[in-house]
């Protein structure tokens, strides 16, 4: 049996979100982190089917598939593909680069201002927030 709501998704590059896994992708490896969810949890889907959706997954060489059951998933939303060779998607990824490296330079200078104790600042925290 077909959901022809969840049909507008064959073909398309989705993610998947799920109720929690029993993998922890931050402490298994830190390095790679979060690189491993994207691999398992964004593709494209290919097939929707009363049991579950099948993705292929978006950045495999060998074209791997995940399959998710249905009472698993929580929900799952279309991606935004964008050219770098389009003018305008170019712009658009320009923007995102930005927006990632001044969250990055924001939450280092937050990291950063921190004194190691294990007393809590209430004053650092009132600053921290303002930011």
């Amino acid at each position: 049996m077909k959901d022809p709501g969840l049909e507008y998704f064959v073909g398309r590059v989705c993610t998947v979100f799920t109720v929690q896994t029993n993998r922890d992708f931050k402490s298994e490896n830190p390095q790679t982190f979060p690189q491993p969810v994207f691999h398992y949890f964004v593709g494209k889907v290919l097939e929707v089917g009363q049991k579950g959706i099948v993705l292929e997954q978006w950045n495999s060489q060998k074209k791997l598939r995940t399959f998710f059951f249905m009472d698993h998933i929580v929900s799952i939303s279309e991606e935004e593909i964008l050219n770098p060779s389009d003018p305008k998607d170019k712009e658009v990824i320009d923007d995102y680069r930005k927006a990632n490296d001044d969250s990055a330079k924001m939450a280092q200078q937050a990291a950063d201002g921190v004194k190691k104790t294990k007393f809590v600042d209430i004053q650092e925290l009132s600053e921290l927030s303002a930011r």
